[in-house]
This record gives C-alpha cells, sequence and structure tokens, in this order.
C-alpha cells in the first residue's frame, strides 16, 4: 500500500510531537511538511529538520505543496476553524485536533467545508483507541456485564500545559484562544469514550468546573454528570488535576457497572515505574495514537469511514459546552443530540 503524505500544521498543541512522531514513522504515513504558525515555530522548524520535511513558515504555504495531501492541525483552537476550511478548499484531507472548534457554529463550517471539498474529517480522541477499553467496548458489546448501568471515569486527568518544559503553551490560560481552561482540554476525550462505550448520547448534564487548585485565569478541574437517553448514568472527571512532580503525565481509569457485572480499567496504557531520584511512569506503548493514524490513513487511501467524523466531534462539543452552562447556571441542562 502506498503511503499518505502528511503536513503538520502548527505545534501549538503538546500532541504534534507525539502525532508527529507517529507520522513519520507510520507504515502508511510520511511526514513531508511542516508550518510553523503560532506558539513554538522553532520547535516545528527543529522537528521538520528531524524528520527530513519541508518546513514553511505559514499553513498557506503548506497548502500550496502539491505533495501534501492531508493535514494534522494542532494549532490553537481559536484558529481550527479558520485553518480547516482552508485545507479543504485545498483538497486536503483533514486529521483535526480536539475540540473541532470554539463554538457549534464553527463546527458546522467545518463540517460543511469537508463535505463541499470531498475530504476526510477526523478528530483523534485517544481513549477509544487503547488496548483495556477496546476490550471492554468487546465485553459491553458481547453483554459479558449485562446491560450497562453506570460509568465512573477519569479521563483525562493530566499536568497542565503550562508545566511542559521547552514549549510555549501560555495560550490554553486564554479563554479567548482555548475556549476554556483544563475541562475543555480533556474532557473531549472522555465524552467521546462515554458516547462509543454506550452507543448512545446525554440527555442531560450537570456540572462543576472552575479554577480550584492553581489559580488559573481558566478553569483547572472540572466533573460532570451524564444522564444517557437509555438510562446509562455518568460521573465524568477530566482537566488538569495533576501536580508538577506527579509521576504521571496522563491518567485514565474507568469503573463500568453492569446489570450482571463490573469491569474496572485502572489505566488505559500499558506503563513501568522508574525509580530514581523520583518516581516515574514511562509508557512503553501508546497504541492510541497509532490507532488514530492509521485508522484515518486507511479511510483516505481506501475511501472508507472514519471512526469519529466531524458530526460526532459537534456533538462532544455541545455536550462539553452545556457542561460549562451547567455549572455557570448551577443547574442541569438538557441535552437535544
Amino acid at each position: 500500500m502506498r503511503k499518505l503524505n502528511f503536513g503538520i500544521i502548527s505545534y501549538a498543541h503538546p500532541h504534534a510531537l507525539r502525532f508527529a512522531s507517529q507520522i513519520a514513522g507510520g507504515k502508511n504515513t510520511k511526514l513531508v511538511a511542516v508550518s510553523g504558525d503560532g506558539s513554538n515555530a522553532d520547535v516545528a522548524r527543529a522537528e521538520a529538520r528531524r524528520y527530513g520535511a519541508r518546513f514553511y513558515k505559514s499553513y498557506e504555504e503548506l497548502l500550496r505543496d502539491e505533495n501534501v495531501e492531508a493535514v494534522y492541525i494542532a494549532i490553537e483552537t481559536y484558529r481550527h476553524r479558520e485553518v480547516a476550511v482552508r485545507a479543504a478548499e485545498e483538497g486536503k484531507h483533514i486529521l483535526l485536533e480536539k475540540p473541532i472548534a470554539l463554538n457549534l457554529n464553527d463546527a458546522d463550517e467545518v463540517i460543511k467545508s469537508a463535505k463541499k471539498a470531498g475530504v476526510k474529517l477526523m478528530l483523534p480522541f485517544n481513549p477509544r483507541f487503547t488496548d483495556p477499553l477496546r476490550k471492554a467496548k468487546e465485553m459491553l458489546d458481547a453483554g459479558e456485564i449485562g446491560a450497562l448501568e453506570y460509568v465512573n471515569a477519569i479521563s483525562e486527568n493530566v499536568k497542565p500545559p503550562i508545566f511542559l518544559q521547552g514549549l510555549d503553551m501560555s495560550w490554553f490560560l486564554d479563554v479567548k484562544k482555548s475556549g476554556g481552561g483544563g475541562f475543555m482540554d480533556t474532557a473531549p476525550h472522555g465524552v467521546d469514550s462515554l458516547l462509543w462505550l454506550t452507543g448512545d448520547v446525554p440527555k442531560k448534564v450537570c456540572a462543576d468546573i472552575g479554577a480550584k487548585i492553581y489559580g488559573f485565569p481558566v478553569d483547572d478541574i472540572g466533573t460532570a454528570v451524564l444522564e444517557f437517553r437509555k438510562g446509562v448514568f455518568a460521573v465524568l472527571t477530566a482537566g488538569w488535576g495533576n501536580p508538577k512532580g506527579y509521576s504521571y503525565g496522563v491518567e485514565m481509569k474507568y469503573y463500568l457497572v453492569g446489570s450482571e457485572g463490573f469491569l474496572d480499567v485502572r489505566t488505559a496504557y500499558p506503563d513501568f515505574t522508574v525509580y530514581q531520584d523520583r518516581a516515574e511512569k514511562v509508557y512503553w506503548d501508546r497504541p492510541d495514537v497509532r490507532g488514530i493514524v492509521e485508522s484515518f490513513a486507511r479511510a483516505v487511501l481506501r475511501d472508507g469511514e472514519v471512526p469519529i467524523s466531524g458530526e460526532l466531534a459537534k456533538k462532544n462539543l455541545a455536550i462539553v459546552l452545556a457542561a460549562y452552562g451547567s455549572s455557570r447556571e448551577g443547574k442541569p441542562v438538557k441535552l437535544d443530540l
């Protein structure tokens, strides 16, 4: 099978580092271009040199490169609509960092642009590509724990991006650029996993989200209770809850309670612990990023369906925004998805 030629637009989001490695080393993908838009242009230039990709100062230049067939967009969230629409207009397939946009109108524009251009649009929500959750999904679908009744999920709990060394992550603390803080940054992963595990959508959400730990100008942690149409209740905690010295960079845990059994997913990633001056968790494999890139590349190369569409990402954003609304108003918010 031939390889899909990728360009990476911006290293503003730290996920670009992991996606670049996977795209460059993927069996069906090749990293051919990088642009330095937004934060961390110096990192983008260094990464282009590292992988032997062409470097462009702006995404417009990159999009004019006829060798680029698809783009992974990791620019600041407030520019997602602008860049994704232009990518679609240039006929590039789009793997777009989450959330899809700052608001639902912008999400609609991204979705419509991709459809009009006939290009694939996918969002990279990680949990459904981890091995333990894929196994849990198989067991749920097979009825091994009966009807799913309750989910308690921590997905994801991470260190604040501002703590990352060597990267400028200050835009995460500007709500006009990020759309929100720790909950906006990490809850979309958990929301997608709940939609996928339940095969359903929530009809009501009640949430408490705020700057509770670090005193940032944006929220750092939040908890949402979601009531699904078919009766499942889920509690989702997400945000920047891990302190600077904590050994885990990312934490995902799921308790899945069924009418006839219980699944306890203690960690979504295979890891081991290194004890030296301090304890550090090392992830020896990240099948989630590999699965995202490979499934997107297959969809493009074989003209198939992407597993996480723009429409699904819009529902995800609607749920997250409703959670923020509930937290502000101090009461549950009904959803019509």
